[in-house]
């Protein structure tokens, strides 16, 4: 299962709305460019949140009940990144851009 996202600045303001995480690193892209990044940096929850809607459209409701998310954030994405979400049958998690990897993990359900 898989699914494109582009990151934009505006979804990054909107999360960080929800999130209330107003660091000057998101916002800021001349910031952001002195700290050696191409742009500003998506939060890394945010990232998570594109595995989980694919999660729940692979296991259910039963992801909310035992739903288990596992993710290493490895690389920055910024706007104007196509984010490429994958859930392998095995619940293996990767999101990559341009082909790099950005987040790795799991989705797996684990009931009791």
């Amino acid at each position: 299962m898989q699914q494109t996202f582009d990151m934009t600045q505006e979804k990054i303001d909107r999360y960080g709305d929800i999130n209330g995480d107003y660091d000057i690193i998101h916002y800021d892209h001349d910031y952001a460019v002195q700290r050696g990044f191409r742009g500003t940096l998506a939060h890394g929850p945010h990232l998570s949140a594109f595995t989980c809607d694919l999660a729940l459209k692979k296991y259910g409701a039963d992801w909310f009940r035992h739903g288990r998310l596992r993710t290493k954030w490895i690389a920055p994405v910024c706007p104007g990144d196509d984010l490429v979400v994958e859930l392998a049958g095995d619940g293996t998690i990767t999101e990559t851009v341009n082909g790099a990897p950005v987040v790795v993990g799991s989705a797996t359900i684990e009931k009791d």
